[in-house]
């Protein structure tokens, strides 16, 4: 039975349905819920950091009352943080302990049926991050204690050998880089507690899709908790369990969608396990993100474009590095330039306004801020990977984002969008428009067709069949108002008119309007002239 909360009035006990009556309502007919990653736009959304105006976390509520900005912004699928049940009232998600449960300060089982449906009759497909690589290290787990409390015993966690092997107790778990110890993989009941958890949210939640936890985790990284030695038995009864995993969930509904976050660049990730792969359909890509924001520490030597711009000077980038990340974009890979690891809780990282003016975001360096901000968004966007980006960028968020402090730093993201973030919000929902109607868009054909540090623009081709989009941007602190030429053999440029169809720079976006008009532009041998603007981009369609 499920409860009905729709036209109850508040103090009345719901009445109770069956689940065939409360499922019988969960679709708009000719508003599609998508089932292929690739026709996805995805608001990455964490309910606790909802409830704008109250002084407590946010819930269910406060996201059902969300879904018609979601809407209205134009995004078609909603990737929620860990809701399984976690130890206290307040938290991001991911020390989840209990997998069966929902967050009963969230809202409970019934309250988020109510919130899938809701996503469903408006066409917004629901992927929900689960936690798999370890379980919460600080809530009790009693029971596995009641007959012994010997470390080789614990029916939770990873213990190499015996106790006695080891000068101290721990030494015999696993760790893997996350918070607390590898679960226990080779036991059966841990590896069917996570794949009946996944099945319960498939089949009696209707998720559509779910986008598992730092994969590495489990299948590359166990090591002693002793002395650093790997683990092979423990990352191949990791790859073991993610086979399964994926296996049954495929075989309960087959266009499930299942996005793994792996850093490994191991091909096998998103092969099917009869090809011995862990047979996920995507995976998040974070090497886009490092290298066109930069700001996380992790990024290495990364092209780092949106940390270099924010520097305020006007020196070579890297645009060459950048474009072979861009190039090799595809529908297999998650790509975003925001999400809750990099809004702040990796270190150096920050919302995307901030480092595109180098931390110094006030009333004078804010168009400079916006303006880099869509081009980054653009690039993403129309890059060949499945777009994401986490909640409050279409307002211009600014306040860190972090797991521990995220209700006192949360903004209203409502309030902006009538706002300060009017602007923003607009430049967001047209393009996402203008992603969703052209199929080219949706493919996985891109073609680099020019790149120059010195000048700091990006040129690339999209298309499929007969249509084709050439995107044109720049971090350039200075427009190419008189044009800028690009040169490339005719097959990647045929001779043909070019409509100007997007430009970043709008003035109803906050720009200043340089560019192309509206208008139409000519190749001829291979040569495109286009007049770009500073920190924008243009988009333009074959006719």
């Amino acid at each position: 039975m499920r409860r009905d909360f729709e036209s109850t009035p508040p103090g009345v006990q719901p009445d109770l349905i069956s689940a065939e009556e409360f499922w019988a309502r969960e679709f708009t007919s000719g508003l599609p819920v998508h089932t292929r990653i690739e026709d996805l736009v995805i608001y990455e959304l964490h309910v606790g950091s909802l409830g704008f105006g109250k002084d407590c976390v946010g819930n269910l509520s406060d996201a059902l009352s969300f879904l018609d900005h979601l809407v209205d912004l134009g995004v078609n699928a909603i990737e929620l943080l860990p809701l399984a049940e976690f130890n206290g009232k307040v938290g991001w998600g991911y020390g989840n302990s209990h997998h069966y449960c929902i967050e009963s300060s969230a809202g409970g089982r019934d309250k988020y049926r109510h919130f899938v449906r809701e996503c469903h009759r408006r066409g917004i497909v629901v992927i929900q991050d689960v936690v798999y690589n370890h379980f919460a290290p600080d809530v009790e787990r009693a029971e596995w204690q009641y007959d012994s409390t010997i470390p080789e015993e614990n029916i939770y966690f990873w213990y190499e050998g015996r106790s006695s092997d080891y000068s101290f107790p721990a030494g015999g778990y696993l760790d893997n880089g996350s918070t607390g110890f590898t679960p226990r993989f080779w036991e059966e009941n841990v590896r069917q507690q996570f794949i009946s958890a996944a099945a319960f949210l498939i089949e009696e939640m209707h998720v559509d899709g779910l986008r598992v936890d730092l994969t590495q985790a489990i299948h590359r990284d166990n090591v002693l908790h002793a002395n650093g030695q790997s683990i092979g038995n423990a990352n191949i009864f990791g790859q073991k369990f993610l086979r399964e995993w994926s296996r049954t969930l495929h075989m309960i509904r087959p266009t499930t969608m299942l996005i793994a976050e792996d850093h490994t660049g191991w091909d096998a990730v998103t092969k099917s396990p009869a090809q011995g792969g862990l047979g996920f359909n995507a995976k998040w890509e974070l090497a886009f993100y490092h290298s066109l924001i930069g700001d996380s520490d992790m990024a290495g030597d990364r092209a780092r474009l949106l940390k270099q711009a924010g520097s305020g000077g006007n020196e070579a980038i890297k645009m060459d590095q950048f474009s072979g990340v861009l190039f090799g974009s595809r529908n297999d890979q998650v790509i975003f330039h925001e999400s809750h690891d990099e809004a702040g809780n990796a270190g150096g990282t920050a919302r995307t306004m901030v480092t595109a003016v180098n931390g110094f975001l006030f009333d004078n360096t804010r168009p400079w801020a916006e303006a880099r901000s869509r081009v980054c968004f653009g690039l993403s966007l129309l890059s060949a990977g499945t777009p994401m980006f986490f909640m409050g960028e279409e307002i211009g968020a600014q306040k860190q984002y972090t797991y521990d402090n995220f209700v006192l730093n949360r903004e209203d993201i409502l309030g902006e969008r009538d706002g300060n973030g009017k602007k923003l919000f607009r430049f967001y929902q047209e393009l996402i428009t203008l992603s969703r109607r052209l199929r080219s868009i949706r493919s996985d054909n891109i073609d680099i067709i020019h790149q120059s540090n010195s000048n700091r623009v990006i040129a690339f081709k999209r298309w499929s069949g007969e249509e084709e989009v050439i995107i044109v941007a720049s971090l350039n602190n200075t427009a190419f108002a008189y044009g800028y030429v690009i040169q490339k053999d005719w097959l990647a440029i045929p001779n043909a008119r070019w409509k100007e169809v997007f430009n970043s720079d709008a003035a109803v976006y906050g720009g200043q309007n340089a560019g192309n008009g509206g208008g139409i532009i000519h190749s001829y041998q291979g040569n495109l002239n286009v007049v770009i603007p500073a920190n924008g981009f243009v988009v333009f369609v074959k006719q």
